[in-house]
């Protein structure tokens, strides 16, 4: 049932592509800007005495938003994704922006299979929420993380009868996307049911998550988030993390 959830998923978002990256082609400047300034931050908390670039391993890229972002920083990045079309985009992207960036097709549950390991952190922004099996997943990112790595996760709530009801009624004014109600459906559909997380992870479920896999709960630095993402509602929420010793 898994491989089939992970094919039905990785389809869904291969449908998606094209749709994300107009989304991320819109997105303002400054709020790209914000998060690139996140993501030092973050990297900084995480290794406070390191002046070097870190060999960082983004899962679930998508159309190269973080990956660029951490390239950007002088960072040496690989970025994976199970969509093909994603990664077109993705590719384009750090051709855009002028920065080496390597990219692999597979899947966060088998990175270890085609990138290898010895890198220092695992990025994933957003990804954690849709994988079908979250804990496999994590432990293998935990298993190609060099001594001494970290994961840094970002990820939030994304679905409930509250949060989409909010949506749908914010969809239905005048300029709003009107298609609101039927893609929400289409996806629930697809893979609502092959992802155990579909409504999204709120932080205190992501800590059970990290620690199941053999990771510390992590060090929450949701006030490193950009002001329009800031967890007021717990709807998002930012950590590093770090494989436990006696795992």
């Amino acid at each position: 049932m898994t491989d089939r959830a992970i094919e039905a998923v990785r389809d869904n978002w291969t449908q998606r592509a094209a749709a994300y990256n107009d989304f991320y082609e819109r997105y303002a400047q400054d709020k790209r800007e914000a998060w690139r300034a996140v993501c030092d931050k973050a990297v900084h908390a995480a290794f406070p005495e390191r002046t070097a670039p870190l060999r960082v391993l983004d899962v679930g890229t998508g159309t190269g938003f973080l990956s660029t972002l951490l390239a950007e920083l002088g960072h040496e990045v690989t970025a994976v994704d199970p969509s093909p079309a994603m990664l077109g985009y993705a590719r384009e992207e750090a051709r855009r922006r002028d920065v080496d960036v390597r990219f692999a097709e597979c899947g966060g549950h088998d990175v270890g299979e085609v990138v290898g390991d010895g890198f220092d952190l695992v990025s994933a922004r957003y990804v954690l929420w849709t994988l079908p099996d979250p804990v496999r997943a994590l432990r293998v990112w935990r298993q190609v993380l060099a001594p001494g790595g970290a994961l840094l996760l970002a990820d939030g709530v994304w679905h409930g009868w509250r949060h989409d009801a909010r949506r749908v009624l914010a969809s239905l004014r005048p300029g709003a996307d009107h298609g609101y109600l039927p893609k929400v459906l289409r996806d629930y559909r697809k893979i609502g049911r092959a992802t155990p997380n579909w409504s999204g992870l709120t932080a205190a479920k992501t800590g059970e998550l990290l620690r199941a896999a053999g990771f510390d709960a992590g060090e929450r630095l949701d006030h490193l988030l950009p002001e329009y993402a800031h967890p007021s509602s717990a709807a998002f929420h930012l950590r590093t993390a770090r494989p436990r010793t006696a795992a």
